[in-house]
């Protein structure tokens, strides 16, 4: 799998296409730098890098959390901002990516796998998931490796910095994540850096009530759960060659399939 996809990555840390690969992982000739595999998982982040995470994202990689997070934290979290099953969601997911063409997709910030897997029965190519969370990772890889899916690789990175040669994906998904990110513009900048022309990026993330008796507020400020208005999240995505194409509103739930123009 890993040979498979080295002609589109490329080293984080001084973006050299010129890696080479061995059982053990990757080793950048250029930087020095080496990126093992373990677990099956490609590590493309290491130890030494420093890492901004938010509270929200920090208490997502407790023990406690990663162990619930498919069958309980996500469904309950998600029904919340909806008042509507995590089953309709991922419905709508999949069948706003069902047309995407034959070349390699990306879920970013993928958890557990949650999405990644789905998207790879779906798929007749390579699904790389990427997250930071290496116990999330490890979650997603043994739930991998039990449903005997072939045509997927877990990579750690980071969504600021992204192991990816440019345009190197058709396809990109970020469902619960981009409200999150403590930049969710240079991710966004990321993304579209990775992402071909014509190619697709589908997001769920979550959008600022108007009335909230001040929860929204408290979110935002202490725990770090970011909201976005509508109007600015579509001229963020204007202003980098994405628009907007299909979308959904359910609450405070927004999901929608944005195109990469030239």
């Amino acid at each position: 799998m890993l040979s498979k996809i080295l002609p589109y990555m490329r080293c984080p840390h001084c973006s050299s296409r010129e890696l080479n690969s061995n059982a053990s992982g990757l080793t950048c000739p250029v930087c020095k730098k080496f990126y093992p595999v373990e677990n099956g998982m490609l590590d493309m982040l290491g130890t030494g890098r420093e890492e901004l995470i938010t509270p929200f994202q920090r208490l997502m990689q407790t023990s406690a959390i990663v162990a619930v997070y498919e069958k309980l934290w996500r469904r309950a979290g998600y029904f919340l901002a909806s008042s509507r099953s995590f089953r309709q969601e991922m419905d709508t997911v999949l069948q706003l990516g069902k047309d995407r063409g034959a070349g390699l997709s990306l879920d970013l910030a993928c958890g557990t796998g949650i999405f990644t897997r789905p998207l790879a029965f779906q798929s007749a190519s390579i699904v790389v998931g990427l997250d930071l969370s290496r116990p999330m990772l490890n979650r997603a890889q043994t739930l991998l490796n039990r449903e005997q899916i072939r045509n997927v690789l877990f990579v750690r990175g980071t969504a600021f910095s992204l192991p990816f040669a440019d345009a190197a994906f058709e396809y990109v998904n970020c469902c619960g994540a981009l409200h999150l990110f403590d930049r969710p513009d240079s991710a966004v900048d990321e993304i579209r850096r990775v992402l071909c022309t014509g190619g697709h990026l589908c997001v769920q993330t979550t959008i600022r009530p108007e009335r909230s008796a001040g929860i929204a507020c408290f979110l935002e400020r202490f725990i770090r759960f970011g909201f976005f208005d509508e109007a600015e999240l579509r001229q963020m995505l204007w202003e980098r060659g994405m628009e907007i194409v299909k979308s959904e509103r359910h609450r405070i739930s927004y999901t929608f399939l944005a195109k990469r123009s030239g």
